[in-house]
């Protein structure tokens, strides 16, 4: 502890010597102060006045520390007030399901209320007309009495409880956030991910802000709303240039104070959250890699067989949100000729440009990693018809991974036109995107529709000489262009008519550039009109129609889900391209003009949505969204098996059983599949029925693990310490055994997917990613698929051959046999002893690691499979 706070004073004592403060005596004075002013930090209570809205969001509300509360925090590891007060309510769920009733729901979420809350700790007035209410958890109650007011104390409280972020982010969107945080390695290779993504100028973040000014009216109240939103913002600001205890510590530790917020610092926030968060696809030339080395193995024919069966564009068998089929991008006629595929000769190194090295950020005081899921956040929704009391259940939220602050902030706005309660990400939070109104809830999950596409692009020379692989002129409808190209602080950026430049690389020998065109590109802020809707009491009188309408003015990929005392309704959202019919959508197209895309999308009748499904209820983990939609060209796992089957195989199981559903049982269900290793439920069982009771020869130690696993199955698949709570997972052996085995059993039965045939996904996605968000993208629907049809199950949309032992189920026997065989010996050096008995997982690998994003470092959380801010809605009709 006293190492972590001498480090910290020698940081401080330099940053002051460098304001010139030429004595110790007044840093003395500073502390003297700290121990008199400081009190001590209480645990909030709990909130029990509200029964139809619950939430929560570790590790707490306040995201804003300052150099007294940081020094309290390194010398005595206090937590200051409401920077960690949910983090145990959040964990403890995890420790208690199922045993969650009605009676002790909220000790595990807090009450959600939008009007003034009857625990308050704080009111204070920061502008005419508008007033601040904080409740007993920090969360701001906002209310105004104009709308210019109330979006002025919307970015007030935010900078309030994010100002460091937010600075953070504004530069990371510019990709200039070397030139705040530092100009180190890890800061420079963040600013150039960045510009691959949303290279822009500063003059085109103000056309956005025109173009969502000039669009409509309710463009115009955005833009309104923005201003007003940056008002509040400066208004803080300006009041940390005075009132020292307002200033973040991380501007101490960077000799900086935060500068004026502008409006195009929002756009700039916007085009990195949508750019992570929003979009689906871009990953062509990865696939198209993949298929050539496919075809040069195993031939044209066998190669792209192969190649089909693994993408799982659209498998019959695959998990949807809706039963509906609403096809999309299923082309029938593809032109071979419209296809590029890069020359695998020297194709690692346009691999190198194009990928993106680990995000990290080097922060004042550290280290931060962003690690982000590729796809997240859950939802079910349950028909009143199902439920003790008639009304609809919900229970979702956003898997935003897990950050201290967390990248959202929740809020409660009551002002004219608004009346809303939950969060956003900060910085373009000036509308709810995730919350309730007075009656109705909605939250999201991302699709990953394909709204990206990479092109390749011929290059060639103005003058008809040689074409140097560097040039920036490209053939573009018959004429040779130049690029568009601007220096920016980090790299020369270039543009074509699709987008940036990525990449180089030859096809056919010839040098081609890679360039990825994004259809929200140029447009990150006109979302908000959907938001600005949603938040509308008067807009969503209409229910379950007035939120179908508003997700249609979404142009970010995703899936959004509505509760009211009636109705439960699902609706997609995205700015979705209709594709040139002759054009493969899975696979780098030729960027010449002749395949574009033809400029019209996706129209909202064509949208997968569905409200009060017959079957009662709405599950989505990330999972296919409807029949018939094809996945983007990155998602090689929409097969037979999904996570959405942890949560839909537990609500059948209910409704079955045709038992009446209340919130508890549905946050008990919820939970319970929160702590289950797909593998255990939906891969293993098929292993051991293929292996049999007995391994071929007498094998002790291969017999151990044999039921070590078939027990790990019988009690569930689950990755959880339970009975006895001890700190060890209650199945520890089996994990480990699962965990290790499962590359190998990939390994034996698809030699196609080795690493050196460049697979485009991982075989796993591991709870020891430290992210929370788990078992997404892998090989669980390849050999689910597979060792159905080598047991001569019933399979849809079969593989064009059966891969474990060709088919022959002896053969496929002994293979699995040899693959644990492996896995035994691995296991034994591993733990450095031949007893099955010993090798026990170390649960402490899978913790969620709520990542520092400044000073203050939140609580590791057992791992479970969960939003990170949850919901759980019933609203009955008063």
């Amino acid at each position: 502890m006293f190492d972590g706070l001498k480090c910290f004073m020698r940081r401080m004592v330099k940053r002051f010597s460098l304001l010139k403060i030429r004595s110790i005596t007044a840093l003395c004075l500073l502390l003297a102060f700290v121990f008199m002013t400081s009190g001590n930090v209480t645990k909030a209570e709990r909130s029990s006045t509200n029964d139809q809205f619950m939430n929560i969001m570790p590790p707490g509300q306040d995201g804003v520390i300052n150099t007294s509360e940081a020094l309290m925090y390194k010398l005595f590891k206090k937590y200051p007030k409401h920077t960690n007060d949910q983090t145990q309510m959040y964990e403890k769920l995890s420790q208690d399901a199922p045993g969650i009733t009605e009676d002790n729901l909220q000790s595990y979420f807090k009450g959600s209320t939008i009007e003034s809350p009857q625990k308050i700790e704080r009111t204070y007035t920061p502008t005419e007309g508008l007033t601040i209410r904080r409740d007993h958890f920090g969360v701001p109650h906002i209310a105004g009495d104009t709308r210019a007011a109330t979006m002025f104390g919307v970015g007030y409280a935010t900078a309030e409880d994010r100002l460091f972020l937010m600075d953070v982010l504004r530069h990371l969107g510019r990709a200039e956030l070397s030139s705040f945080l530092g100009d180190s390695e890890a800061n420079r290779e963040m600013d150039l991910n960045q510009l691959k993504n949303a290279p822009y100028r500063e003059e085109e973040l103000q056309e956005q802000i025109d173009f969502l000014c000039e669009e409509s009216e309710e463009g115009k109240q955005a833009c309104e709303d923005l201003q007003s939103y940056t008002d509040g913002v400066n208004a803080y600001i300006k009041e940390t240039r005075w009132k020292s205890k307002l200033l973040p510590v991380e501007y101490v530790g960077l000799f900086k104070i935060p500068k004026l917020w502008k409006k195009e610092d929002s756009v700039a926030i916007a085009s990195f959250i949508g750019g992570v968060f929003g979009k689906g696809g871009g990953n062509e030339v990865a696939s198209g890699v993949y298929l050539s080395q496919l075809k040069a193995k195993y031939g044209n024919t066998k190669g792209e067989s192969i190649w089909e069966d693994f993408k799982f564009a659209n498998d019959s068998e695959a998990p949807t949100t809706t039963l509906q089929a609403f096809p999309y991008n299923d082309h029938h006629n593809i032109d071979p000729a419209s296809t590029a595929l890069l020359d695998l000769e020297n194709v690692e190194a346009t691999m190198n440009q194009m990928n993106s090295s680990t995000l990290q950020i080097d922060g004042p005081y550290g280290p931060i990693p962003l690690r982000f899921p590729d796809a997240m956040s859950n939802a079910i929704l349950v028909s009143g018809e199902h439920t003790k009391v008639g009304h609809p259940i919900a229970v979702f939220g956003p898997q935003t991974s897990y950050y201290s602050p967390q990248m959202l902030m929740e809020m409660a706005v009551d002002g004219p036109g608004i009346y809303a309660r939950g969060v956003g990400f900060v910085g373009i939070n000036f509308y709810v995107q995730m919350g309730h109104g007075k009656d109705y809830a909605w939250s999201a999950t991302s699709s990953n529709a394909d709204n990206v596409d990479q092109w390749i692009i011929k290059l060639c020379s103005p003058d008809g000489s040689k074409v140097d692989s560097n040039t920036n002129y490209y053939e573009y409808k018959g004429k040779c262009t130049k690029m568009d190209i601007f220096k920016h602080s980090q790299m020369e950026v270039q543009k074509t008519v699709y987008g940036p430049v990525v990449a180089r690389g030859t096809v056919a020998g010839k040098p081609v550039a890679v360039a990825t065109q994004r259809s929200t590109y140029g447009n990150e802020l006109k979302s908000a009109i959907g938001f600005q809707k949603m938040n509308n009491p008067t807009f969503m009188e209409e229910g379950v129609s007035a939120f179908q309408t508003a997700v249609n003015s979404i142009d970010y990929t995703f899936n959004w889900f509505y509760v009211d005392d009636t109705h439960i309704s699902y609706k997609h959202s995205g700015l979705l391209p209709i594709r040139n019919s002759r054009t493969n959508p899975d696979l780098p197209t030729w960027g010449t003009g002749e395949y574009d895309w033809t400029g019209t999308y996706l129209s909202s009748d064509q949208q997968p949505h569905e409200t009060n499904p017959d079957r009662g209820y709405l599950i989505s983990w990330n999972n296919k969204q409807a029949p018939a939609f094809r996945s983007n060209d990155a998602n090689f796992s929409l097969g037979p098996v999904h996570r959405s089957d942890l949560l839909e195989k537990r609500i059948k199981q209910h409704l079955n059983a045709e038992k009446k559903l209340d919130r508890a049982d549905v946050v008990n269900l919820t939970m319970d599949a929160a702590t289950v290793d797909l593998k255990g439920q939906e891969v293993y069982p098929y292993v051991l029925e293929v292996l049999g009771d007995e391994p071929p020869v007498q094998d002790e130690r291969l017999q151990k693990m044999r039921d070590y696993l078939a027990q790990w199955v019988a009690n569930g698949g689950h990755r959880r310490d339970f009975s006895p709570l001890d700190g060890e997972y209650d199945d520890a052996v089996a994990v480990a055994i699962a965990d290790e085995a499962f590359d190998r059993l990939l390994e034996s039965v698809f030699p196609e997917m080795s690493k050196e045939m460049k697979f485009p996904q991982p075989f796993e996605d591991s709870p020891r990613f430290g992210v929370g968000s788990a078992f997404l993208k892998g090989g669980y629907a390849h050999l689910n698929k597979d060792l159905r049809q080598v047991l001569n199950q019933q399979v849809e949309s079969p593989f064009h051959q059966t891969y474990c032992g060709k088919g022959n189920l002896q053969q496929c026997r002994l293979q699995l046999w040899n693959a644990l065989q492996t896995t035994a010996n691995q296991l034994t050096t591993k733990y450095g002893s031949s007893q099955v008995q010993d090798w026990k997982y170390d649960a402490n690998q899978d913790d969620i690691k709520q990542t520092p994003l400044g000073l203050l470092e939140a609580p590791q959380l057992s791992w479970v499979n969960r939003p990170t801010f949850q919901q759980v809605v019933q609203i009955v009709e008063e």
